[in-house]
């Protein structure tokens, strides 16, 4: 029995990302949202056109989904710890 718990919690831990990183992270006015002024302040380099790479939905905000992908897809890098 010990055994399987113990495989078990290393299969989470490795399931789960190092760090996690998601859009609370980034979103300062709690709307769950990043606007491109909010995701400026992480990324100072960020150009309007990488944020509407970013933006699939053409909404000028990046929801969870549009941020995982941007990640996936290197359009931007999980900033350092």
């Amino acid at each position: 029995m010990r055994r399987l718990a113990v495989g078990a919690t290393v299969a989470a831990l490795l399931a789960a990302p190092a760090f996690a990183f998601s859009v609370s992270d980034v979103d300062t006015d709690g709307d769950s949202l990043i606007s491109f002024t909010e995701m400026a302040e992480l990324y100072p380099d960020l150009t309007e056109e990488t944020f509407a790479e970013v933006d699939t939905g053409g909404d000028e905000f990046v929801d969870e989904g549009e941020l995982t992908a941007a990640l996936e897809a290197g359009l931007i890098e999980k900033p350092a710890e």
